[in-house]
């Protein structure tokens, strides 16, 4: 059973893309992390998105504020996970939010 489901962390992210929900980066920004694990925080979920190259790859993890978590095994698991259930021009805004969040330190 997953937690927190793809579509779940999809419409966190197009909330911030609307403009309804403050995206932070945790550590380093977006652009000095460039290849890795990137911390990100929107609404009080904490997310581990994966940087390849300065292009969103795919979500690792995710820590819902009520404790729920989920995890890319489970996602892939489960047919789907997050980034993919996002359309190429909003995978394209998330870029640019991500690539001007405030870093905050954890």
């Amino acid at each position: 059973m997953i937690s927190i489901s793809a579509q779940e962390i999809a419409e966190l992210f197009r909330k911030a893309i609307r403009g309804e929900s403050k995206v932070v980066v945790v550590g380093c920004s977006w652009n000095e992390a460039y290849c890795g694990d990137v911390k990100v925080r929107i609404d009080g979920y904490d997310l581990v998105i994966f940087n390849d190259c300065d292009e969103i790859d795919y979500v690792d993890n995710a820590t819902a504020p009520d404790g729920r978590t989920c995890d890319f095994e489970s996602w892939f698991e489960d047919g789907i996970e997050p980034i993919a259930c996002l359309t190429s021009d909003e995978l394209g805004k998330l870029d640019i939010i991500l690539e001007n969040a405030e870093v905050v330190s954890d």
